[in-house]
């Protein structure tokens, strides 16, 4: 998904508009929904690059996409991207963050975690920051073992596939 200057552009609109309906968290956790699903099913990404698929098809798309009822600002949000072609999804998720005071920590092991173990990194984090945290947990095999922790901008890559 852009990332770019002309997505930041739409994505503060969106931001700013679902303000003033108050409904800026919605739509943040759709979001999150729709980029979940975007990542998860390829063929979703095939459809919304596609020219022959109507704008009202997209639109409808996006909205099946997040797999709940979507809700006045995300609409409005996903017409403006229709309509100018343009992703802001991530860059939506951004700039609501940041507004929030909220850091995404991202934990990559090769193996699922217990949730003691999970909790024992939560509760790690927690206590670096005082800013609102949000927890990603993915399971990549091609690391072979240890973890690589991403909070925020900054990474620590403790994996055996670095080592090798």
């Amino acid at each position: 998904m852009d990332e770019g200057l002309i997505a930041r552009r739409y994505a503060k609109a969106v931001f700013r508009y679902a303000q003033e309906l108050n409904a800026a968290d919605a739509v943040y956790e759709k979001m999150k929904l729709f980029e979940k699903n975007y990542i998860a099913h390829p063929d979703l990404q095939k459809a919304l690059l596609n020219p022959l698929l109507s704008p009202e098809d997209k639109e409808m798309l996006l909205s099946t996409a997040i797999g709940i009822e979507p809700g006045e600002a995300y609409i409005k949000g996903i017409r403006l991207l229709i309509r100018n072609h343009r992703e802001m999804c991530l860059m939506f998720q951004k700039i609501y963050r940041a507004a929030n005071g909220i850091i995404r920590v991202k934990i990559i092991t090769a193996m699922e975690l217990s949730d003691e173990t999970m909790d024992k990194i939560k509760e790690f984090v927690r206590r670096h920051t005082d800013k609102t945290i949000e927890f990603v947990h993915k399971v990549d095999p091609s690391i072979i073992g240890g973890f690589i922790l991403q909070i925020g901008s900054r990474q620590l890559d403790a994996s055996l596939m670095k080592e090798l």
